[in-house]
């Protein structure tokens, strides 16, 4: 099992589903996922979602949609985010500052290169506890090592 796999399945554990490969992940962190009964599951960190697509070919079918296409490539955030930071290393992806994922805010200045498995550790944590939420609660972040 890859390392990858290891953190979605920690991390994102309280979604019910058992990741068994990830089929592909954008520069910012979006991912294509397969579970171990080969439902294929598109995992959104930024909204802290994972959606069920079905098979191979229903997959296939929602990521090549015109919408899942501009989320996926991200063009501007990825472009200004190697102007400032330059590409990502190996393993890197780009992704927002935890607080400005929260917030939803996507300016530049919230832009950071990050470890992927960590930004999947990140993203989980964040939506587990903010998944019953209501739209625009207030929230504090608190980090601990």
């Amino acid at each position: 099992m890859t390392r990858e796999v290891i953190a979605l399945n920690a991390a994102w554990a309280w979604t019910g589903v058992a990741f068994a490969e990830v089929i592909a992940h954008s520069l910012m962190g979006h991912m294509l996922v397969v579970d171990e009964a080969g439902t294929y599951h598109y995992v959104d960190p930024d909204l802290g979602e994972v959606t069920a697509l079905g098979n191979e070919d229903a997959a296939r079918a929602h990521m090549d949609r015109a919408e899942t296409i501009a989320i996926w490539r991200a063009d501007a955030l990825v472009d200004a985010a190697g102007k400032r930071l330059g590409p990502p290393a190996l393993g890197e992806v780009y992704s927002l500052t935890p607080q400005a994922l929260v917030a939803g805010d996507y300016r530049e200045e919230n832009l950071v290169r990050i470890d992927f498995v960590r930004l999947i550790q990140i993203t989980g944590e964040i939506a587990r506890q903010t998944r019953d939420l209501p739209e625009g609660a207030l929230v504090n972040i608190k980090v601990v090592d």
